[in-house]
């Protein structure tokens, strides 16, 4: 039933109220009508009788047009049959409708019936032409709509597809580069190799679930960077020194998984390993202004003309985007006295 009422507004029902209103009115200043010449109570009272009798007429005729057409389907819709078929059946509905009512003196019988009729039949024509048009633009924008649903959809599964894509290149390329670490250590001191083991173990139990997620909170990746230079401070001992820095305000904060960890490999392999002295790394999460930023610091050789063309710069650069398009962005800035700032820049949500 819903489905033949399609179109039905209180919108439509109010230009149909006021279309009675003004056949009401023309009616009654009508000679014929025998209500001009008397006071305005009469005039009043025979505008308000004439006007319910003309809306049980065309709403009626409203209902019945639409339910033919509604019937019909959009295919239909287009037939200029049905429109007419439409036209016809309200005028008609509305006619019997209003004799049922007793709207139609039992004087007069079927011939002022037809008079009803084909008085009405030129306003179901117009209603039906308007509502033709009508529907048609609503199943077009329906159309539109769905397009646009089809559209988004498949952005997001492009950028999901993106986003697994540029993940996956950041876990063999961190993975390898531990694994690489744990193998020489295990050939230069056992005991040693052993234990960064053991630490890698736990590094490994606490990323792999994290690995293929699109998000993460602060206080996970605060706990996977952790784990991981665990197991390079066991590979440089006292050539390395760490500091980490975040309020537990923001851990419940939503980041994407591995990119503080790439930010901290980066720094000790460029920044802190060449050096024979070693150096320190400070990780810090600051929030302000609805944004949140995430840098790690390294007091280690410095920026070089490489610096920020590496592959695991550019993958946090493209995940950015994709996750926040410019509302995002990885920089890199020199450090006092030396050494390199990475930062992220990213909502705090």
């Amino acid at each position: 039933m819903p489905r033949l009422l399609n179109g039905l507004s209180w919108s439509a029902l109010a230009l149909v109220a006021g279309f009675c209103a003004l056949q009401a009115l023309e009616w009654m200043l009508a000679p014929t009508s025998g209500v001009v010449g008397g006071g305005i109570g009469d005039m009043a009272l025979g505008w308000l009788s004439r006007l319910a009798v003309f809306l049980v007429t065309g709403i009626t005729m409203l209902v019945t047009a639409l339910a033919v057409l509604n019937a019909a389907g959009r295919a239909g819709r287009e037939n200029f049959g049905v429109a007419v078929l439409a036209a016809v059946a309200g005028a008609g509905v509305s006619a019997l409708v209003r004799y049922a009512i007793g709207a139609t003196p039992t004087s007069e019988g079927a011939a002022y019936m037809l008079l009803v009729f084909t008085s009405w039949l030129g306003s179901g024509a117009i209603l039906v032409a308007g509502y033709v048009f009508y529907l048609r633009a609503q199943a077009a924008e329906g159309e539109a709509r769905g397009a646009q649903l089809r559209r988004s959809a498949l952005e997001t599964q492009q950028l999901a597809t993106r986003l697994r894509l540029l993940q996956a290149q950041v876990e063999p390329h961190f993975l390898f580069n531990t694994l690489s670490n744990v193998r020489r250590l295990c050939q230069s001191d056992a005991a040693a190799g052993r234990a960064m083991l053991a630490q890698l173990t736990r590094y490994l139990r606490g990323a792999l679930p994290r690995m293929r997620e699109n998000e993460t909170t602060l206080a996970e990746e605060i706990d996977l960077v952790s784990a991981y230079l665990g197991v390079q401070k066991i590979r440089m001992g006292a050539r390395l020194q760490i500091s980490v820095d975040a309020p537990a305000r923001l851990l419940a904060a939503r980041v994407p998984p591995m990119m503080l960890a790439t930010l901290v490999e980066n720094a000790i392999k460029h920044g802190i390993a060449p050096l024979a002295e070693g150096g320190s790394i400070l990780v810090k999460a600051q929030a302000s202004d609805g944004a949140l930023t995430l840098s790690v610091t390294d007091n280690g050789q410095g920026l070089t003309a490489a610096s920020g063309s590496g592959v695991g710069l550019a993958n946090i650069r493209a995940r950015l985007a994709a996750l926040y398009g410019e509302r995002a962005a990885l920089t890199l800035e020199a450090n006092t006295p030396r050494g390199v700032v990475a930062i992220i820049r990213l909502p705090l949500t």
